[in-house]
């Protein structure tokens, strides 16, 4: 057998004038290339050379038997402005994607006109709470508490507020995206959250046909649709060598979370209306109280709405998880769900029988001492060196 080799065979562009040149017919076409390598003994540069005629045929024919993953070598980069953060987190659910958003961390949102003022009113509040909280702390810059209060902040905005991102994908994958989308405008529901967000959906469909490689044939056909959100998703948590656990999360967490693309993800709405509280204000009523009559004023749906979220994945992908998520860097809420589900799992594994699980709570225990930075396996690049951080005490 010959010595292994390897030949660049595609490369995405960001050149304007090449982008302009290639159709979705190149993409059907290079999918019938790829077909070609499953059923001839040809070189690739053989395969390339066959009629153009008979690699379409077989594209076409590709696209008959659902032997869709043929068209999957190709990614198309897509900047989106204006899109609903609702459906940015719709299709960041997807897993078969890299995306990079306007963070509501690090960047002023906006909304409606009433929600920017209380978004600036609530990001004054946070500052000064912040100040009293940490007068000293020298972590907490000026710079740093001015993120901090508009990671909160940003809970006052709808979820169909407009933001932008990058967002690239496979050529399969988009027309996937495209089915699931008229699948879900199609869905006969009563479940309130899909039904205002359809108007959304009409436009992001559209949105999709406009770039033009949108094609017949490559349809999902495994009765697979948007996996986010669902009308019941509520299981009994389990614990072991593959977990489920559900919990209370907003929708800024739940849209950080999924980006973790080795775990599942899904939200319900709950049968109460209820908001998550930043930990910085919980202490005192009076603003507790002002925090959720702003937000029940703003929109039926605010970031801040608290919904069932259920997370399922194996083991060593909740480990993963803590290595990214349990810091001072991290979200807040993010950060409490996941030492939450940590401290879950380590009881529902100390009670079991199983020898196995006893090999698991071992490995858990080794992260129960507080941020990443114990962690036995981790060096921190930048220690922050905030103490409330460090031993995931912080309100901020």
């Amino acid at each position: 057998m010959k010595e292994m080799t390897v030949k660049i065979v595609g490369l995405t562009t960001t050149d304007e004038e090449q982008i302009k040149k290639i159709t979705k017919e190149d993409y059907e076409l290079n999918g019938g290339h790829s077909a070609n390598i499953c059923y001839t003994q040809k070189s690739y540069d053989e395969i390339l050379a066959e009629p153009k005629e008979k690699t379409i045929l077989r594209a076409t024919g590709n696209k008959k038997n659902k032997h869709h993953s043929v068209f999957g070598h190709d990614n198309i980069e897509l900047y989106f402005e204006g899109i609903p953060k609702i459906i940015a987190m719709l299709i960041n659910n997807e897993k078969e994607y890299n995306t990079s958003e306007k963070s509501g961390r690090y960047t002023t949102m906006f909304g409606s006109e009433k929600e920017n003022e209380l978004y600036n009113k609530w990001k004054n509040i946070f500052i000064d709470e912040i100040k009293k909280e940490y007068p000293n702390e020298v972590y907490l810059t000026d710079k740093m508490i001015t993120k901090k209060a508009m990671e909160n902040s940003r809970y006052l905005l709808s979820v169909f507020m407009r933001t932008k991102m990058k967002y690239t994908t496979s050529f399969r994958q988009l027309n996937y995206l495209y089915d699931f989308t008229c699948k879900m405008i199609d869905e006969e529901t009563n479940n309130p959250l899909k039904q205002e967000l359809k108007p959304y959906l009409e436009e992001f469909r559209d949105t999709l046909l406009s770039t033009g490689f949108i094609t017949d044939g490559i349809r999902e056909y495994r009765n697979r649709s948007f996996s986010l959100i669902q009308d019941d998703n509520t299981f009994d948590d389990q614990f072991g060598r593959c977990y489920s656990v559900n919990y209370d999360s907003s929708f800024p967490a739940l849209a950080d979370l999924q980006r973790h693309r080795s775990l599942d993800y899904s939200l319900s709405l709950k049968e109460e209306r209820d908001f998550y509280v930043p930990k910085i204000i919980r202490a005192k009523s009076d603003l507790v109280r002002e925090w959720k009559e702003d937000l029940n004023s703003v929109s039926t749906f605010p970031q801040g709405l608290l919904v069932n979220v259920n997370e399922t994945g194996k083991y060593e992908d909740f480990i993963m998880k803590m290595f990214e998520r349990l810091c001072t860097a991290a979200q807040l809420e993010v950060c409490d769900i996941t030492r939450e589900t940590l401290d879950k799992y380590i009881k529902s594994l100390e009670i079991s029988k199983l020898k196995s699980d006893k090999k698991i709570l071992e490995e858990m225990k080794k992260y129960t001492i507080g941020a990443r930075c114990t962690f036995p396996e981790f060096e921190c690049p930048e220690r922050c060196m905030f103490v409330r951080g460090i031993t995931l005490r912080r309100k901020i």
